[in-house]
């Protein structure tokens, strides 16, 4: 018999960032491997992905990963993952396209060979395991469900489905295939459950043909219109949309330019080059249709810097319609808002379709009921959800026919085992967490690195710059203190001048001590001391801890001479000489 053990390394009560593993004996088959967006009190991070430590640790036991569609919680972590593991990734072609441009995007090199193109009814051996690949209905066209066929019974794994029974497209699930899976005996199944508490089918609300028909109808009317790039079937939508209406089509999105002019999605759409035109074509149409995508908060910095007039090609007029057809994703609500209260500011009129109108392509209750139905599975293990999800997943599950004790919720990090005979967790935890990503950077902001963007955000910075002679530490130079959001103040301000004064006391009593014991100078307490001092009086003043930076250069005194600004720092210079102002270490020679 198969030791069979089931891992969530991400996407557990949490939107996004879900990746899975299957260990079978010693074989490791990952499914899915995604991002997810931060919240909105994670200052200047762009996405959050899983912790690989995992992964990366028993690189040699992972046989691939297995990815559903190239929807960003399920495939955005993969360049990430291809620059630090070398594994073999199975996706079907769509999924393949995205993929390679994001890995060009994130400067992953050298990794195209591990890319593998699958199609339904492929079966990939993997010793005594056999992974067979089955068609869901998602966002993407071919999306895919895959059958582990073990010695002890089928491990299904979903993904994101919906179930559509009238769908005849490549969109469309092969449930001939699915009975066939069912035949053979699933031991478990293992599906989407993130809109389990959407009591229907997600059918027919997933659609947006009847909000965008009347207004494609409009004669001279330029339309731009907005979508994730993962919302492959609301592409399908518009295109057909605007074919029938004699509309030519313009993409603005490098990614969703690549999937358009894919053999697949031509096929499928049965476009031509007469149907597409360009993006400046577009702006000098009467009614062109534009379509602006991009994952995440990308779509929404697009749309703000075409409302805001700085987009060199795109501009909003009058008569244009902006229809926003992509309701909020799970991390970027407030963006959305906030975009589009910026749209409504242009002058084209807005229509912006909310998750009230159109539901996204995940299962809801009895779309689980009905998969369980079908695949007559033993066990049922919800993921891709919050716990209150799971909860409304194991009622549609039991309604379906699973026994109540063989439903498997289970956390990020613990370790479900699957026998014959029952379910059980295990005592041992695998290491999961989040890791920040700035720009292209994986793990560069920890937590300490997040508090000092808060505070920096809230109570702001002050940077304080001196100069001392290397030979003796005397202080050769102006004191220069500079605020960015903690008080407006100049030269004249009392609390400017008490700062000045402190830090040239502090920088005195160094110099004294290295006369005194030059083998107890340490710079780096100076500064410290510096820091601590300027917080406590501002703290006095404001109330506010700001975040001190302190830079103190060493200058050999002999070549300093000094920098003065204007003649009135000259005047203070050459006549108070003030204490953090340094007398010229040069003495005349005396006169005869």
């Amino acid at each position: 018999m198969a030791n069979i053990r089931f891992m969530p390394i991400g996407g557990q009560d949490e939107r996004g960032k879900n990746i899975f593993a299957l260990e079978v004996d010693q074989d490791l088959f990952i499914f899915d491997a995604g991002i997810k967006f931060p919240d909105k009190g994670i200052l200047g991070v762009d996405v959050v992905i899983p912790k690989l430590d995992f992964l990366k640790n028993n690189v040699k036991r992972i046989k691939g990963i297995f990815i559903t569609n190239p929807a960003s919680y399920n495939s955005g972590a993969i360049s990430y993952i291809l620059k630090e593991i070398d594994v073999p990734v199975y996706c079907n072609e769509i999924t393949t396209v995205v993929l390679k441009i994001k890995a060009q995007r994130l400067r992953v090199k050298n990794k195209e060979q591990n890319f593998h193109i699958i199609k339904e009814h492929d079966i990939l051996e993997f010793g005594k395991v056999k992974v067979e690949v089955f068609r869901t209905t998602s966002s993407s066209p071919q999306s895919c469900g895959f059958a582990v066929h073990t010695e002890n019974g089928v491990i299904v794994y979903a993904g994101d489905y919906i179930i559509d029974g009238k769908e005849q497209s490549y969109f469309s699930t092969d449930f001939t295939h699915l009975n066939e899976i069912s035949n053979k005996g699933v031991l478990a199944l293992i599906a989407d459950t993130e809109f389990a508490s959407r009591m229907d089918f997600t059918v027919p609300n997933h659609k947006i043909e009847n909000y965008i028909a009347s207004p494609f109808k409009e004669k001279k009317t330029k339309i731009a219109i907005g979508i994730f790039e993962e919302d492959i079937f609301k592409l399908g939508e518009i295109c057909m949309a605007a074919k029938e209406n004699g509309r030519k089509i313009a993409v603005y999105g490098r990614t969703m330019s690549a999937i358009i002019e894919s053999n697949m999605i031509n096929e499928n759409l049965v476009l031509t080059k007469d149907d597409l035109f360009s993006v400046e074509e577009y702006m000098n149409s009467e009614n062109g249709i534009l379509i602006i995508s991009g994952t995440g908060d990308v779509l929404y910095s697009k749309l703000a810097k075409i409302a805001n007039g700085n987009d060199e090609v795109v501009e909003f007029k009058e008569k244009d319609l902006i229809i926003l057809a992509t309701p909020p994703a799970a991390g970027v609500e407030k963006r959305h808002a906030q975009i589009l209260d910026e749209l409504a500011r242009t002058d084209a009129r807005l229509i912006a379709l909310s998750d009230k109108n159109i539901w996204s392509m995940h299962a809801s209750y009895e779309d689980v009921k009905m998969l369980v139905s079908i695949m007559k599975p033993k066990y049922f293990v919800p993921v891709k959800a919050l716990y209150k999800d799971f909860l409304k997943a194991e009622k549609a599950a039991i309604e379906g026919g699973v026994h109540p004790e063989n439903v498997g919720i289970i956390d990020n990090g613990e370790i479900l085992v699957l026998s014959k005979n029952h379910l059980a967790i295990s005592q041992e935890r695998v290491e999961t967490g989040d890791v920040y990503v700035d720009g292209v950077g994986i793990g560069d902001v920890g937590s300490v690195v997040l508090n000092e963007r808060k505070q920096l955000a809230t109570d702001g910075v002050i940077i304080v710059g001196a100069t001392i002679d290397t030979r003796n530490k005397e202080l050769v130079s102006l004191i220069d203190t500079q605020m960015r959001g903690v008080l407006y103040i100049n030269e004249d301000n009392p609390i400017f001048k008490i700062l000045q004064k402190q830090i040239a006391e502090i920088i005195k009593k160094g110099e004294s001590l290295f006369r005194e014991a030059p083998e107890q100078y340490d710079l780096n307490n100076i500064k410290r001391e510096i820091i601590s001092k300027v917080r406590s009086s501002i703290k006095q003043e404001s109330g506010k801890q700001p975040i001190v930076l302190a830079i103190i250069n060493e200058i050999d005194g002999k070549e300093y001479v000094p920098y003065i600004r204007n003649t009135r720092n000259v005047t203070n210079y050459q006549n108070k000489k003030t204490n953090y102002q340094k007398k010229s270490s040069f003495k005349k020679p005396k006169q005869n």
